[in-house]
């Protein structure tokens, strides 16, 4: 859930829509977004039932730790009929390297079933909103064909958010002899062909990413706008780029964040309380971070690399890992050799396979610097807490993100890119060299905490107080969107 308590005016609360259907793509990130988006709403909205919709796995993982007043709708799904692995209804489910697209592909066929589902709400109640993932678009066409008002939430961020919409509506890409990529409909904004995700330079508009992209794009004309997780004074570039692609009301409504000590589950308690203990051992700002997200991963010669420069650089470090891409190795061959217990026995580090209290660490006074893939959710936990970011930039939006970090908000520098059979691992020392210069006594490093601490509490502004942007964009949303 959100970190801060949005004040709504109390006119808002009395607000008259009945129902408001919450439906994400099954994504982590996408996923807590939406739960810190319920929590909104039902504090802005109270007297509104609050419905999120998913199939049932996520719906049984959610609940048990949801608030009472969150109700939950399944979905009937059955991932082998769509060729997704038995249980696989989230994209954290899924094996390292397999494609997305067949689960985004999946989760059309889910639409007859909303569809009858939205048609027996808005039957019995005069109002019922939806509020759609970007990759659940179908959504606005299933509220325009019964009469509900419909929104995209966003959880990524809006520059990343318009450059990615630009760059699917206008494949195949354009690339220059040198390798660059212009940005159709945003002069200026060109990117190197490392900066583009493998399946979209690979795309040729018949593909099935790009016919699911066209699709979801078609139907995005259908909404009355859309909700991100961004904030209006931070990327009021991004913000720009967005409304004048989309032509409808775009409201940034965040930060909304995971809050420090949240777990999945009781079987976290013990990795939870080992990796805080350790912590409070460390001395303060001194510990790097390593996660490169719940889907993501690097191949394990990068791996390599990394290890050795962790070594290289001697500083303390918490490493959540995932499986190597492209190879089916055991995990005791993921990383070099005695890699691990010289960490251990020399308290310099830990390796955590499997889920780590992302937040609780970024907010423990021990952390120095986050060295992350960059997808938004981390960026804007390490944003929130005031840690400075190493990028190593996977896929997706996350190499906009290190962009306009790096250089137009200065908290960033990109230590790698990719993790395709192409992308050469990075040459050990330059890592061992950037780490120390994020995580040691230098004035880049100061700089750059500096230049955290004003983003910090612009974000904190912008949510809690009087006139701060984000409450005030919330208001806007709940008028136009018939939610008062």
């Amino acid at each position: 859930m959100s970190n801060f308590t949005l004040t709504v005016p109390s006119s808002l609360a009395m607000a008259s829509t009945k129902h408001v259907l919450l439906f994400p793509f099954p994504a982590q990130g996408h996923l807590g977004a939406f739960m810190s988006l319920a929590e909104l709403l039902h504090r802005a909205i109270p007297s509104a039932a609050v419905t999120l919709v998913s199939p049932p796995r996520n719906v049984a993982a959610l609940s048990a730790t949801a608030p009472p007043w969150l109700a939950f709708h399944s979905l009937p799904f059955n991932p082998a009929d769509h060729g997704l692995p038995t249980h696989a209804e989230s994209a954290d489910a899924l094996p390292v390297g397999f494609p997305l697209v067949t689960l985004f592909e999946a989760f059309e066929a889910l639409q007859p079933a909303f569809d009858g589902y939205v048609a027996s709400m808005a039957k019995d109640d005069s109002v019922v909103s939806i509020v759609s993932d970007l990759f659940v678009a179908w959504a606005a066409s299933v509220a325009r064909r019964n009469g509900c008002s419909h929104a995209f939430f966003a959880s990524c961020g809006a520059f990343g958010t318009a450059i990615l919409r630009s760059l699917w509506e206008n494949v195949p890409l354009s690339v220059t002899p040198t390798g660059h990529v212009p940005v159709p409909g945003f002069p200026g904004k060109i990117f190197h062909k490392t900066q583009v995700s493998e399946v979209m330079l690979r795309a040729d508009g018949e593909d099935r990413a790009s016919a699911f992209c066209h699709r979801q794009i078609a139907h995005s004309h259908a909404t009355d706008g859309v909700l991100i997780n961004t904030v209006e004074e931070f990327e009021p570039t991004g913000l720009d780029l967005l409304r004048s692609s989309l032509r409808v009301p775009v409201w940034p409504i965040g930060p909304l964040i995971r809050v420090a000590g949240a777990r999945p589950a009781a079987s976290a308690d013990k990795v939870h309380d080992g990796m805080v203990s350790w912590l409070d051992t460390q001395p303060p700002a001194s510990v790097l971070y390593v996660s490169f997200g719940s889907q993501n991963s690097i191949r394990q010669a990068q791996m390599a690399v990394l290890a050795m420069a962790l070594e290289h650089a001697g500083r303390p470090f918490i490493w959540a890992i995932r499986p190597p891409v492209g190879l089916a190795v055991a995990a005791s061959e993921w990383l070099p050799e005695g890699f691990e217990k010289r960490a251990r026995d020399e308290n310099r580090g830990l390796v955590i396979r499997g889920w780590a209290p992302q937040v609780t660490i970024l907010a423990h006074r021990s952390t120095g610097a986050f060295l992350s893939h960059c997808g938004w959710n981390s960026v804007l936990e390490s944003l929130v807490h005031g840690v400075p970011l190493l990028g190593w930039p996977l896929a997706a939006d996350q190499f906009y993100n290190v962009e306009m970090l790096e250089k137009e908000c200065g908290v960033c520098v990109e230590v790698a890119r990719g993790s395709t059979e192409d992308a050469a691992p990075p040459e050990i020392d330059r890592v061992a060299e950037l780490v120390e210069t994020v995580t040691g006594q230098t004035s880049k490093a100061a700089e750059m905490r500096r230049r955290m601490k004003c983003i910090g509490e612009l974000m904190r502004g912008a949510a809690t107080d009087d006139v701060g942007s984000s409450k005030k964009a919330l208001e806007s949303f709940l008028g136009a969107t018939r939610m008062h």
